[in-house]
Formats: structure tokens, C-alpha cells, sequence
């Protein structure tokens, strides 16, 4: 039986890898991000349904990146230079536009990029925004199962109810967290 004591760490939630000659850096809305606590990476994203989009899904979505090394352009095409580099497979990332072969995404900060199409999966994780406990049910009065660290990355399983998550962490810690601490467990009604 897991007890308060285990705690799962997060990864740094700093910006992604910067290249080239990036005309707005990312790092005054990371300052923002983490003195206030909040993310505003939902706000102003234009909606299309999906039978308007080139893959026949709603935009916007989350997706996460399906390797560990992925380049986000920023254009819709090799030629256009590499803006960031995410470095964190499973990465919860907004799909905000799209092409055949590309897919426009949001990051927690807000910033916007292009990636390729292969680099993205449909399975669905979560960036824990503040320290929190994973909890045995969908209730916060229940048995605290684990404390899990600002930055952990989670994978989401199902949202059961409008407060809770059912995630599990990657050293396989399962539990219930508070919807309102997960980044990427958002809809977008």
C-alpha cells in the first residue's frame, strides 16, 4: 500500500529549447506563468469541426508528442526554420490549426509552433500545474494515494467526473487528481 511519504516528481517546466533567431521569446510568459500559477495557453483558439479539417477531427484538441526529440517549425513545411525543440515524450500539446501534413500546436506557455503530423499521438496526458495529491477515489476526502510534484506529467485516463481525473503517473502510480491542477485535461465546449 502506497502511504503519503511517496512522492513523484515532475519534470522542469521550463521553456522548450529556443533556436534560430526567435523573434518573441517565450520567457516573459513564463515568468507570468509561474508567479501567478495560472496558464492562459486556452485562451483565444478559433473552433472548427471536423468535418472541416483536413484529419476529420475538432480543433481544437489535445494531442501529445509521440517521441522524446521533436522540432516545432515556424511554418507549415521543412523549409521554415526550427523555432523550439520539445524534448518530453507525452508532452500535452493544443492542436490550433492544421494541415494535411501538419498540425499548428499551443504549448503550456502559450507559444505557437508547427509540427509534423507523425510526431503527434492522440493519447491523452497531463502536465500536474501545481503540487498535488493522487487520492484512492474521485472524492478529496479520500485516502491520499500519493503527493505528486508541480511538472509531473501524467497520463490521463478518463475524467469520470467534472473535479476528478483517473491518471496514472510513469512509474505507474495510479489515482485520482484534481482536474483544475491538470493541464491537458481541459474540453473544449
Amino acid at each position: 500500500m502506497l502511504g503519503m511519504g511517496l512522492i513523484v516528481s515532475g519534470f522542469s517546466l521550463t521553456a522548450p529549447t529556443v533556436y534560430a533567431n526567435e523573434p518573441t521569446a517565450p520567457s516573459a510568459q513564463i515568468a507570468q506563468t509561474e508567479t501567478t500559477g495560472t496558464v492562459t495557453a486556452l485562451r483565444d483558439i478559433y473552433r472548427v469541426s471536423g468535418n472541416q479539417t483536413p484529419s476529420g477531427f475538432d480543433v481544437p484538441r489535445f494531442v501529445s508528442l509521440k517521441f522524446g526529440k521533436v522540432n516545432a517549425r515556424t511554418g507549415p513545411s521543412r523549409n521554415h526554420p526550427v523555432a523550439y525543440q520539445y524534448q518530453r515524450r507525452g508532452l500535452p500539446l493544443i492542436v490550433v490549426a492544421e494541415t494535411e501534413m501538419w498540425r499548428k500546436v499551443r504549448d503550456i506557455y502559450g507559444d505557437e509552433a508547427w509540427v509534423r503530423k507523425p510526431a503527434l499521438s492522440g493519447d491523452r496526458y497531463a502536465v500536474l500545474s501545481t503540487d498535488s495529491r493522487l487520492y484512492s477515489k474521485a472524492d478529496s476526502n479520500s485516502r491520499t494515494v500519493a503527493r505528486v510534484e508541480r511538472g509531473a506529467l501524467v497520463h490521463l485516463e478518463d475524467c469520470p467526473s467534472e473535479a476528478f481525473c483517473r491518471v496514472r503517473t510513469q512509474s505507474g502510480v495510479k489515482g485520482f487528481a484534481m482536474k483544475t491542477v491538470l493541464w491537458g485535461a481541459q474540453t473544449f465546449d
